[in-house]
């Protein structure tokens, strides 16, 4: 699977860690209904990727757990990198 080479080629991208601890980079190329995503299980630890139909929320099936993951919209105000406490 290849990754965009920016945020130009994509009507949606996000990089983040989960709450339940799922590693997850995905992207919808431009102008298509297919979200790609690579991921990384927070149950188990498996490493895939997988091309689906894009709908909202994001959900999928981890391949070896079985693991139900949903990818929930970010609420305003909480994108972006957390602040660190002093």
């Amino acid at each position: 699977m290849k990754k965009p080479n920016s945020m130009d080629e994509c009507d949606f991208f996000t990089n983040r860690i989960l709450e339940d601890n799922t590693k997850l980079y995905a992207w919808i190329p431009k102008e298509q209904n297919i979200v790609n995503v690579i991921y990384t299980c927070g149950n188990c630890g498996f490493k895939g990727e997988l091309s689906q139909k894009y709908e909202k929320p994001i959900t999928f099936i981890c391949e070896d757990c079985g693991e139900k993951i949903v990818v929930k919209p970010l609420k305003k105000g909480k994108r972006g990198r957390k602040k660190k406490k002093k």
